[in-house]
């Protein structure tokens, strides 16, 4: 069952300015409705707590070197189970991972993060964390083998684990063609955690977009979906006043999704 509000989260590349002062930037953020925050470097971390905050994820590095491929298996699987230790002792319930890249000569790259993952999986029960697998689109990620939704989907039905769900990126999936609606019905059992921006150039993602963010909105309550929102867009303009305006946006789309008898459209604002 949704909750009565929708939950909001700012990652820290997005909206942190190098230099500012990270407790007033957390405590705005509080101040406008953010619920969490995410990517939080360590030596900022309390800063966000103090400010009421919840640190949502934290990414493991193999981005670009990835679990894709096993010639990188041994260090990289080292180097996410580190992750896991640190997310448990700082608790921060995710962790997120990523495909990496296409390498020539290689082509049993889902196979290849099976492997990886089912070494890395009894760490993750272990520490009561969620491992969330990232799909992202090729325009702004050349190479990078998992740039549809089913590579990531079939690795979580794969193994069917509570520790294991998909960050469904809506913005990238929408560049690779995909529905963000579908999306959303069609896989809700296996989504954490789900990132908005505008398409195609990952900017505010306001009703003038391609991506019609108050139906998602609208099909993730009538799907149950209870997690998170991250805000993962890049500002044009004033980065805290665009985090602002996002917290707004999203909240009337919830409340207008959240009437009874509401239909899909998209919001005047």
């Amino acid at each position: 069952m949704t909750s009565n509000k929708i939950r909001l989260s700012a990652p820290d590349w997005c909206f942190f300015r190098e230099g500012s002062e990270a407790e007033t930037y957390y405590a705005t953020l509080k101040e406008m409705g953010y619920d969490a925050v995410e990517m939080v470097p360590a030596q900022r971390r309390k800063a966000a707590r103090s400010a009421g905050l919840t640190i949502q994820n934290y990414a493991a590095p193999g981005m670009g070197a990835g679990l894709n491929n096993r010639a990188n298996h041994t260090k990289l699987i080292d180097r996410i189970r580190a992750t896991i230790r640190e997310t448990e002792n700082d608790d921060i319930p995710h962790v997120i991972i990523f495909s990496g890249n296409r390498v020539d000569g290689v082509d049993d790259g889902f196979d290849a993060c099976t492997q990886a993952i089912e070494q890395v999986l009894p760490d993750t029960e272990k520490a009561g964390r969620v491992l969330i697998f990232e799909m992202l689109n090729s325009y702004n990620h050349p190479g990078y083998e998992a740039d549809n939704s089913p590579f990531g989907f079939e690795l979580a039905k794969y193994f069917n684990s509570p520790n294991l769900k998909v960050l469904l990126d809506l913005h990238h999936m929408h560049r690779m063609g995909e529905d963000p609606v579908a999306l959303i019905r069609d896989n809700i059992e296996h989504i954490a955690h789900l990132h908005v921006a505008g398409s195609p150039n990952r900017d505010f993602p306001g009703s003038a977009q391609t991506i019609d963010y108050a139906s998602c909105v609208r099909a993730a309550i009538e799907s149950a979906y209870d997690g998170f929102w991250g805000m993962e867009f890049v500002p044009s303009g004033n980065k805290l006043e665009e985090a602002a305006k996002a917290v707004e946006l999203f909240r009337n789309y919830f409340e207008i999704s959240s009437r009874p008898g509401a239909t899909q459209r998209r919001d005047a604002m």
